[in-house]
């Protein structure tokens, strides 16, 4: 089924580079090169036969807009024959005349005898030892700056001045760092987002592994194997974790269709497939999975009194500072592979005790658990950080099976031993909060509220001051807002907490969004990208320096050496300011206020609000929704008295009366008035008198409510017996008018967050000079098909992989309403691109994006994934252009746009149109358990969008309602965009024939619907 999209949106003002953050390159596995223009970065290396001490220390050297290392960065303690050892390791020999020359300040200019490139060497002596800087001489900015980043040991500010390729493919870093460091240094980053919390990060890597695998040559086969399972399997279970399901099970089946025979990658497989069994609550499944047979391993003999380095201890020995300095401090560099089976076995027995406890079979739950727990310590005495993080797992768990078998005592006892182990191992970590939240559950449970409030609340600040989201700890934190709100709160301290609380909910389809628009910044080239990637390397230094401090701190505790723990607590202090820096400095980017996690306390919302403006927020959490509303002089938040479940099967029963598609076929009928009433009762109650006297709501959705605008409510009884009463009478079904709809009175705007509202509301006004481009009525690929009366893209066949089928690009827009638009504001301010100058390719490559004030499509929007399994691809249907042309303007090439508009307007398409779980991650307002406001529409606002107009259905042409509803739009005289949406709307509304909410609720404005109209 084919879901087709609309949305609108608006531009960004220009910012000025800020300085890079302290960094110190001698002790960073990777720093950044320079503070402005082209991005490059320096990524620790192996050095393999050129280290002759710890001391020693290489990079390669990555810029944007190529996926192969620039250059190389080199510290050597040993300065004898340094010139010949670096040469030694080069992949082309070079002709460099006299190579002291390199010590010049100008360095020397070598040629590469074998691809006839010129290259810049240059040398320096230091304080112990020797710096030098090679690398092509297009780069020889990056190179100089390098050189000197090295030898001052900081960041040395300045512009990196290249050519730019422009190739726009957002794992080109990947790549580049893949090619030097290989695939498993990403494999490894993504592990280390996982177990930091930092989930879309993790996703980011794991989801580029593969992909760089495809672009990058392999020595060993089987290794590359290993790889791409390892990444697949991590992904899978990923996307099973976010509720994909569908998804998740394409991913495990290219994994198993690898056939690898390692040992630690089939033991991985069966956990993640056993996981993946739990999350859809195939409970016997999951045990069935668990008793897969494993490979052991051989034992491995050595000569009496050897020792034998397997490949995996060698690469470890080689690798950088960081991982040479953890081995000398005690902590092993690398687990070998039959370390790693032991704890994946020991967690196979925990997730079989965890399925057991689920199953209420408590005694056998705990003897797995304390096998689990056995086993787990057997590997370094469980002094492993991914170990310490599996005892508290199971910890916990043994926990949960003693409350079950109502030992309180013991329960209680074994949570805190949960939380005091990984406490003192992995402070301020997603672990712990893990642990803390399920302490609170059980205090809340057995009474012990203040208690499960401290522990809630040291929670959410820790998840505050880390930027990140409360996400897969839905179930956990539901006691925390039913403790907070419990029968309904006017109390500014419990509304501000709770809305503080709200804010860092992240559904599964934003986190996956998310995923998608990090990656996507991470590979531009542009100055947000570049401190994106910063703020990144930081995040990375400031991770490793936490569990470092902790290890030593454990230590020192049992009497070891704490000599080092003082610079440590120092280097932290520097790379947390550092952090606090450069999010500063990323906040005045769209781009990555976009996809950034950020909050607004209570006081500051209700100061943004102007009079006669009320903001209402939902939360799902687990089963259940919580509403908070806000004006400028009160608070309130209560939790609704429909579950999440109830509330769903209202939308849909609403929904299905306005649009429903069957087999091809779209249909509308008689609107449901009285579940309207109730959707209204339910989810206003305590606010709606005074939401009667507003003139502009704004309303930020979740959940089911993501699906449906909520204009088309009502309270009216009076109406609507008014409206049964003409039916009985025989009247015509269709005809809604009279009913005092929510939308009737007053403006209504959706929120993506409050921060993105207070964002929309203190966005400056285009600077454009002309006013309205207009897109659409793509190059059909065969025959046309009938226009339907509905904008849909129709129900199409689905080829057999995951690609659109041509058929798709068969039912093109009329441009009717692109014209008359245009026709408005003149044929000097405006211009319209239709047919076979509406192509992918010329929108990217047109400079002049940001010269048009009003931005509107009219095209279909495709949403949905061509085929279950298959990933969603959110795009905007369009001609077919040159080579390279794919007739889409992708999620990540809208991203990448540069737009200075008040608004953008997608009016062909079908946004939500009963879109499943695929479409909430990328797309434009629905449910299904997603976030679709969290796809297209932020990559619009990200590209510089201030308001986008979007709809929730196929847009309807049946008594030309659509184009009459922006005509209208246009021609308001109205100061807002809101209250000009709501003349056009109410003039439909008062005709019987488009009465009906299918013809004028469709389209909501995300953003602040109380921006100006754009001048006509």
């Amino acid at each position: 089924m084919i879901k087709f999209v609309c949305l609108t949106l608006l531009a960004s003002a220009g910012v000025t580079r800020a300085a890079a953050p302290d960094v110190r390159p001698l002790e960073a596995e990777d720093f950044a090169i320079g503070t402005g223009g082209s991005t490059c970065e320096a990524q620790g290396q192996p050095m393999g036969p050129l280290r002759s001490s710890v001391f020693d220390r290489k990079w390669s050297i990555l810029c944007s807009g190529t996926a192969k290392a620039v250059g190389n960065a080199y510290v050597l303690r040993d300065t004898a024959n340094a010139s010949s050892r670096i040469a030694a390791t080069r992949d082309e020999t070079l002709d460099c005349g006299n190579t002291p020359d390199a010590f010049s300040a100008d360095g020397t200019t070598c040629t590469g005898t074998t691809s006839n490139l010129q290259w810049r060497v240059y040398m320096r002596r230091a304080q112990g030892g020797i710096v030098a800087v090679e690398g092509y001489a297009a780069y020889d900015s990056a190179l100089r700056l390098a050189l000197a980043s090295i030898v001052d040991n900081r960041v040395v500010p300045g512009e990196v001045s290249i050519a730019d390729l422009g190739t726009g493919d957002p794992l080109a870093l990947a790549k580049a760092r893949a090619e030097t460091a290989g695939v498993a240094t990403l494999i490894g980053q993504g592990y280390r987002g996982n177990g930091a919390g930092s989930f879309a990060e993790a996703a980011e890597f794991f989801a580029a592994a593969p992909a760089v695998l495809a672009d990058t040559e392999a020595t060993d086969p089987g290794s590359r194997d290993v790889q791409l399972h390892e990444a697949l399997v991590n992904r899978a279970l990923q996307l099973s974790n976010l509720g994909s399901f569908a998804e998740a099970a394409r991913q495990f089946a290219l994994a198993d269709a690898i056939a690898v025979r390692d040992p630690v990658q089939l033991r991985l497989s069966r956990n993640y497939a056993a996981i993946d069994a739990v999350n859809r609550r195939q409970f016997d499944q999951a045990l069935t999975i668990l008793d897969r047979p494993v490979p052991q391993f051989a034992p491995v003999a050595s000569a009496p009194g050897t020792v034998q380095i397997d490949r995996t201890t060698a690469a470890g020995l080689n690798s950088s500072t960081h991982t040479a300095m953890a081995g000398l401090l005690g902590q092993p560099a690398r687990l070998s592979p039959q370390e790693r089976a032991a704890i994946i076995d020991a967690q196979a027995l925990q997730l079989r005790g965890t399925v057991l406890r689920l199953q209420e079979h408590p005694q056998e739950a705990r003897k797995a658990l304390v096998r689990a727990y056995d086993e787990a310590i057997k590997v370094h005495d469980g002094r492993v950080i991914s170990i310490y993080r599996l005892r508290g797992q199971i910890l916990s768990e043994l926990a949960l099976s003693y409350e079950a078998d109502g030992n309180l005592p013991m329960a209680e006892t074994t949570f805190r031993d949960a939380l005091i182990l990984v406490e003192s191992q992995y402070p301020d970590s997603a672990s712990v909060n893990l642990i803390r939240a399920r302490l609170a559950g059980f205090l809340v449970r057995h009474g012990q509220k203040d208690e499960a409030l401290d522990l809630y609340r040291k929670v959410a600040a820790n998840v505050e001051t880390r930027r990140a989201a409360l996400v897969g700890m839905e179930n956990l934190m539901q006691p925390y807002f039913d403790l907070l709100v419990e029968t309904g709160t006017d109390d500014p301290a419990r509304v501000a907490e709770v809305f503080l609380a709200s804010q860092l909910l992240q559904s599964p389809g934003a986190a996956d969004t998310l995923t998608q628009l990090s990656r996507q910044l991470e590979g531009g080239s542009r100055e947000a990208s570049a401190l994106f990637r910063r703020s990144q390397a930081v995040s990375r230094d400031l991770e490793r320096t936490r569990i470092e401090i902790a290890r030593l701190s454990a230590a020192a505790a049992e009497g070891g050496d704490s000599t080092g723990l003082e610079p440590l607590q120092q280097r932290q202090a520097q790379l947390a300011e550092a952090q606090l820096t450069v999010m500063d400095q990323l906040s005045a980017f769209p781009r990555y206020r976009a996809i950034a996690s950020r909050t607004v306390t209570l006081d500051d919302m209700r100061a943004a609000l102007k009079p006669g403006e009320g903001y209402l927020k939902l939360a799902q959490v687990a089963g259940s929704l919580y509403a908070i509303y806000l004006t400028p002089d009160t608070q309130r938040a209560w939790k609704l008295p429909l579950s999440t479940a109830q509330t769903e099967t209202l939308v849909n029963t609403l929904r299905d009366s306005i649009s429903l598609t069957i087999n091809g076929v779209q249909s509308t009928y008689p609107f449901d008035i009285d579940d309207a009433v109730r959707l209204d009762d339910a989810l206003l109650g305590p606010a709606r008198a005074d939401i009667a006297h507003v003139t502009h709501l704004i309303f930020e959705p979740a959940g089911p409510l993501l699906r449906l605008p909520i204009n088309l409510l009502t309270d009216d009884r009076k109406g609507v017996a008014a409206y049964h009463q003409r039916v009985e009478a025989g009247g015509e079904e269709y005809d809604f008018t009279g009913i005092d709809w929510l939308g009737r009175d007053r403006a209504v705007s959706t929120a993506l967050s409050a921060a993105s509202f207070r964002d929309a509301r203190k966005a400056p006004a285009s600077q454009a000079a002309d006013d309205y481009l207009g897109l659409g009525d793509n190059v059909p690929l065969g025959p046309v098909s009938a226009r339907p009366d509905v904008r849909s893209g129709g129900e199409v066949a689905i080829d057999a992989d995951c690609n659109w089928p041509v058929s798709a690009w068969n039912q093109p827009i009329s441009p009717r309403e692109l014209n008359e638009a245009s026709a408005l504001f003149g044929a000097g301010r405006s211009e319209v691109l239709t047919g076979s100058q509406f192509t992918d390719d010329g929108i990217i490559a047109r400079k002049d994006l940001g010269a048009f004030r009003i931005v509107h499509f009219a095209t279909h929007g495709l949403v949905t994934p061509p085929r279950a399994g298959c990933p969603v691809r959110p795009a905007l249907l369009t001609s077919f252009g040159g080579a390279g042309s794919d007739g889409l303007l992708s999620f990540g090439e809208i991203f990448n746009l540069s737009l200075d508009a008040d608004l953008v307007v997608l009016s062909g398409c079908d946004t939500a149109a009963g879109a499943g779980l695929g479409v909430t991650r990328e797309a434009g307002l629905t449910t299904g358990g997603g976030e679709a406001l969290d796809g297209l529409v932020r990559a619009f606002i990200a590209a510089g969008g201030r308001q986008v107009i979007a709809s929730h259905w196929p847009a309807p042409d049946d008594y030309n309602a659509t184009e009459r509803l922006f005509s209208g739009f246009y021609r308001a005289k109205s100061a807002s965009i809101g209250e000009a949406l709501r003349e056009s709307e109410r003039a439909l509304m008062d005709d019987p024939d488009t009465s009906h909410p299918y013809y004028w609720a469709g389209f909501a404005v995300i953003g602040d619907a109380a921006r100006p109209v754009p001048a006509r």
